[in-house]
């Protein structure tokens, strides 16, 4: 079923796309007020997609905040969660933000979230705060260690 998975950087065709999952997983699934979700302009979002055939059935984005890259908006469609969409588009996002010699990522994110990155080489950089019904830890993924956990795994 996933053998036609198609990551990317996401263009301004899919926004539309990507900004429905992100309600759906934001505001309705986790209660999150829909004025919460959108990115400024002024934090130069970028956004990656994770699509199967031509749906968007994954989505993330990085923005810059106070000199820090963060990455988050991390959102997989519902139906499509346990198949590792969701760990291959966080891949393929931080490889391309490395790539353009970002070196460390922040992050506030949910438990699922924080295991994934942290398998990667994230740390935790924080204590969890409660974030609409359920909690957010800060996590740190720098390049060196992503790196570095890549060639031990």
């Amino acid at each position: 079923m996933i053998d036609n998975l198609i990551l990317r950087k996401a263009i301004d065709h899919d926004m539309r796309n990507i900004i429905q999952l992100e309600e759906d997983v934001f505001n309705i699934e986790q209660q999150i007020p829909s004025a919460l979700i959108p990115l400024p302009a002024q934090n130069h979002p970028k956004w990656w997609c994770a699509l199967l055939d031509t749906s968007i059935v994954g989505a993330v984005a990085a923005w810059n905040d106070m000199n820090q890259v963060h990455w988050g908006r991390f959102a997989t469609k519902q139906t499509y969660r346990g198949l590792h969409i969701g760990r291959k588009l966080a891949q393929f996002s931080v490889e391309d933000l490395f790539s353009e010699g970002i070196q460390e990522i922040h992050m506030d994110a949910r438990d699922i979230t924080v295991k994934i990155i942290c398998g990667m080489g994230g740390k935790i950089s924080g204590k969890p705060t409660l974030f609409y019904n359920s909690n957010v830890t800060p996590v740190v993924l720098h390049r060196e260690d992503y790196y570095s956990q890549r060639t031990i795994s």
